[in-house]
């Protein structure tokens, strides 16, 4: 496929990433624009403004405490929490002193936290504290030492717009854990610390992020980053969603996961711009936060899209400040029909947001100006990035329009996985990522993402990408959604088996499998169909194939 010439970025799309303070660690752009321009809203959330000024001042207060402790360059700091501004003064302070940030779900369960604990050997903790009786639990097996807790209300206003979830009303009312020499929260270190932290000087090829995998293909692996990974993708998500200091991204998407961290917490500094920050995403408080805060961008799922369109299309508010609005489609496809629709309720464009993985953090593909929407199109690579569909078992490139493995060349790519020399060792080929994602480069150069190769159907020899099954499947006018997988069979070795989810509930079974047959190469087409209310997802929004395997096998 190889790398996107400047010269063939479409008009009005840069052909180069923006560094305006140069190649230096995003914390030093927190501090250049806290002292240039302290009076600017670096974080809106709920209607309370933080400013640069102010979140520069909690960043050395904490960032004092931290290395007042004892911590320095080299340790790891684990982040246990939801989208909040307390989660970018820790990541910043820790990262000031040449800290590793790990962040981690906050609704992991304790074998999940332990693990990530001891794997990056975390002796300290932020977290919520509604997390205290886990973290308790996981004391004893694993290296924590030190918990620095917070709460919802610290940074709330009186009247927050949009009105909080439930959740946090329910973590609001709990009582506040007692504090002891391991024990603190955060916002009596930021009132009683003085803004004093050490200079310390990091290297751009330091460790400073350390950014877990999923685990689906086995235990997560800490993917180590460095300050001049995680620079170069802010720096080109800011230069490709046209980010200035006015603009004003929505944040919704969970800051734990490498893309929400990346628009959230990374690429607002680039030019000094405003997160208008929510902890917690429902469709109404989204309509909100966009009629009240006056947005510029955002970035969401296609089943988000799909819940916003009829809340906005009734609103009788005034929604005109989205420019653009980039969208990932987890688990549904993103249409024409729905980018017309999201054009005509808030005159901004909506585009499929990008290919990206977290050993790359998650930005190596741009769609912007490209003009195509279509399933599984994820567009060019980015700056300085060269990407390769490669043959499964010899690793040569082959030619445009076959299916392969997607490989990945990038400033962004990660200096492998903690620990675990065989792992990092066995990720690369000739310096590109092996990303076990399948995927094709049409003639033209675009990228198009089938899946991925675990989730691969064999059936009689032939290899089937669930993904070109489903994109023809949903396109059947009865279908809202539809997802297929292997079911075990004795001459065939499997089988394909549709899951769909209807409009109205109604659904012809056979008429759907024989339209079906009539679409699709004979080893390709689905041999049963059982409906469900819902397809399964994960935490992320993303399709759970694993899940979904289980439900056909006991429905189909």
């Amino acid at each position: 496929m190889g790398t996107t010439e400047p010269s063939e970025f479409p008009d009005g799309i840069p052909s180069d990433p923006d560094f305006p303070l140069g190649k230096r660690p995003l914390h030093e752009y927190v501090a250049r624009y806290a002292a240039e321009r302290p009076d600017s809203v670096a974080i809106d959330y709920y209607g309370a403004r933080l400013t640069y000024g102010e979140l520069g001042d909690a960043i050395d207060r904490f960032a004092t405490e931290l290395a007042e402790r004892g911590y320095g360059r080299g340790d790891t700091l684990l982040l246990l929490l939801q989208n909040c501004p307390q989660y970018v003064i820790a990541y910043y302070a820790a990262q000031r002193l040449g800290m590793r940030v790990s962040p981690c779900s906050p609704m992991a369960k304790e074998h999940r936290v332990a693990y990530q604990l001891s794997d990056g050997g975390a002796r300290i903790v932020v977290a919520g504290d509604t997390h205290a009786p886990l973290l308790e639990a996981v004391r004893e097996e694993s290296p924590l030492e030190e918990i620095v807790y917070t709460r919802f209300e610290t940074f709330l206003p009186d009247e927050p717009v949009p009105a909080i979830h439930e959740d946090m009303a329910d973590a609001i009312e709990t009582s506040r854990r007692p504090e002891s020499a391991g024990v603190r929260y955060l916002e009596s270190i930021l009132e009683e610390t003085p803004a004093d932290p050490p200079a310390v000087e990091v290297a751009m090829d330091d460790i400073c992020l350390l950014q877990y995998t999923s685990g689906t293909t086995g235990l997560p692996k800490g993917c180590m980053h460095s300050y001049a990974n995680v620079l170069f993708a802010a720096a080109t998500s800011s230069a490709l969603t046209d980010r200035d200091e006015h603009t004003r991204h929505l944040a919704v998407m969970p800051v734990f996961h490498v893309a929400g961290k990346l628009n959230t917490v990374d690429s607002p500094m680039i030019q000094g711009g405003t997160t208008v920050l929510l902890t917690r995403y429902e469709p109404e408080a989204y309509v909100d936060a966009l009629a009240a805060h006056e947005p510029t961008n955002g970035w969401i799922t296609t089943p988000m899209v799909r819940e916003l369109l009829p809340l906005l299309e009734d609103e009788e508010r005034a929604i005109d400040s989205l420019e653009s609005m980039p969208v990932t489609s987890f688990g549904q496809a993103l249409t024409e029909a729905l980018c017309e629709r999201w054009a005509d309720a808030t005159d901004s464009a909506m585009y499929e947001a990008a290919y990206g993985l977290t050993e790359t953090h998650t930005r190596d593909t741009f769609t912007q100006g490209l003009g195509v929407v279509d399933e599984g199109f994820v567009g060019k690579p980015v700056y300085e990035t060269d990407i390769v569909i490669r043959d499964w078992e010899t690793h040569e490139a082959v030619p445009r329009g076959e299916t392969g493995e997607i490989t990945v060349q990038s400033p962004s790519l990660f200096e492998g996985y903690l620990g675990k020399p065989e792992e990092t060792e066995a990720a690369f080929h000739d310096g590109y990522v092996l990303t076990g994602d399948i995927g094709r480069v049409t003639d033209d150069g675009a990228l198009y993402f089938l899946g991925r190769r675990t989730y691969m159907i064999k059936s009689s020899g032939y290899s089937i990408a669930p993904a070109e099954v489903e994109a023809v499947l949903k396109t059947h006018p009865g279908v809202n959604n539809a997802a297929v997988a292997a079911r075990d069979h004795g001459t065939k070795g499997a089988e394909v088996v549709a899951a769909v989810t209807t409009a109205d509930g109604s659904f012809a079974r056979d008429e759907f499998l024989e339209w079906a047959a009539d679409r699709l190469a004979p080893y390709k087409r689905p041999r049963d169909v059982v409906v469900l209310e819902q397809l399964p997802v994960t935490d992320m929004g993303k399709l759970d194939r694993e899940r979904l395997e289980g439900v056909i096998a006991d429905r189909a």
